[in-house]
């Protein structure tokens, strides 16, 4: 027992001793670093917190610290993974506002036959022969690349932003003419009292389409960076205003004969969607270079509209042949896709370069309205019309 005792005392007397000089070999540990092994967070995508200076008094040595995080322009690397605490300034970006051009060429119009080339050049009081050849149709006067403005505000958080954009396509109108002494004839029944034969054998008919197109939206972005990209998600209310307005105008006989209000008539269609309704997207955004990147977004959009139709024959001496209106609450959708090209200049500019691609669907189109039957008020209250624009756009955006 006694041998026993000596040995147990003789350990922790050993035990003792040696605790003091193993404490010492050891190094302090260092505040508010993990080793170099340690993965590095991939950059958020919104504007908002970005490093504008090298972390001061950074330690030296290996395997302490890794590089301070790269300048990201126009991105939020947010806190680097192995610094438990920030270290250096970063400066953060509360609002970022944008404005620019674009542009969206329209696809054409429905292709419904209006006229036809009759072989008699004077009124006969009977319609053209069956097998005429068609000369004018609902896609007179061609389409154009309509021309507008873009604009955004947005206040960003970490990772999220409240966002209000919009754009602009104002009012626009294209024209054609059909000339052809004698020889055009409408494919029309019905006509209203002084309007008969107006449209048979006519001289001269022209063609106008109007067109404008508001878009108004409010979006709650939030974004995360898995995988090294950086992704946005956005939910989010819209308001949308078509209008548009197709009309033609026949001269009966203002070339063979000469001008006269009473046998020169306008048929115009005029169509109005307010839409109104929510939207879900989902885009990413990716540096390629510290002053280069590329982005996409894909978007989609779902309206109550309501539509407005309004029909109308009008003489231009001012007798009225035909006049009416009608509405109806429609649901209509919407689906976008943009693909752009990001000029960072510095963390605090960036210029947009894209190209768009807008579906519009279930809407009330003013082509689609004309009625064959000019008695007929209301038109053909067409709501199903769809209409695909393209084109490009540039935007400047600044972070604040």
């Amino acid at each position: 027992m006694r041998r026993l005792r000596e040995i147990v005392l003789a350990s922790l007397g050993t035990l003792l001793l040696t605790m003091p000089a193993d404490a010492q070999s050891y190094a302090e540990p260092v505040p508010l670093a993990r080793t170099a092994g340690g993965t590095h967070a991939p950059p958020s995508i919104w504007p908002g917190f970005g490093p504008t200076s090298t972390p001061p008094n950074a330690p030296a040595g290996p395997a302490i610290f890794p590089p301070a995080p790269p300048m990201i322009p126009n991105g939020r690397p947010g806190l680097p993974e192995y610094w438990e605490e920030p270290l250096g300034s970063y400066g953060r970006y509360d609002y970022y506002a944008g404005a620019g051009w674009l542009g969206l060429k329209r696809q054409e119009n429905d292709k419904r036959p209006l006229f036809v080339r009759d072989p008699v050049t004077s009124d006969n009081n009977s319609p053209p022969p069956a097998n005429s050849p068609v000369i004018a149709t609902t896609r007179w006067p061609d389409t154009d690349l309509y021309s507008g403005v873009r604009w955004v505000f947005g206040v960003a958080g970490n990772d999220a932003a409240l966002e209000f954009a919009g754009f602009v396509l104002p009012d626009q109108t294209q024209t054609a003419t059909l000339t052809l002494p004698g020889r055009i004839s409408g494919l029309f029944v019905n006509a209203p009292s002084g309007f008969n034969h107006l449209f048979d054998n006519a001289d001269r008919v022209r063609f106008s389409f109007r067109h404008q197109l508001y878009s108004l939206e409010g979006n709650y972005h939030w974004a995360s960076a898995p995988s090294g990209a950086g992704f946005d998600y956005l939910i989010g209310f819209r308001y949308l205003d078509l209008q548009e307005r197709y009309a033609f105008t026949v001269e009966d006989n203002s070339i063979q004969v000469g001008p006269d209000p009473a046998e020169t008539a306008t048929y115009s269609t005029r169509t109005h969607n307010h839409l109104i309704g929510a939207s879900l997207g989902w885009g990413a955004r990716t540096p390629i270079f510290d002053w280069l990147g590329v982005s996409w977004f894909l978007r989609g959009s779902w309206f109550a509209n309501r539509a407005d139709i309004d029909v109308e024959l009008l003489r231009h001496d001012g007798l009225v042949g035909t006049r009416g209106s009608s509405s109806s609450w429609r649901f209509s959708h919407m689906y976008e896709i943009n693909l752009a090209l990001e000029l960072y200049l510095g963390d605090l500019c960036r210029i947009k370069g894209g190209y768009n691609l807008l579906w519009l669907l279930d809407v009330a189109e003013a082509a689609n309205q004309v009625s064959y039957d000019l008695s007929n008020p209301r038109g053909q209250r067409s709501f199903g019309g769809d209409i695909f624009y393209h084109g490009p756009s540039v935007e400047v955006e600044f972070n604040f």
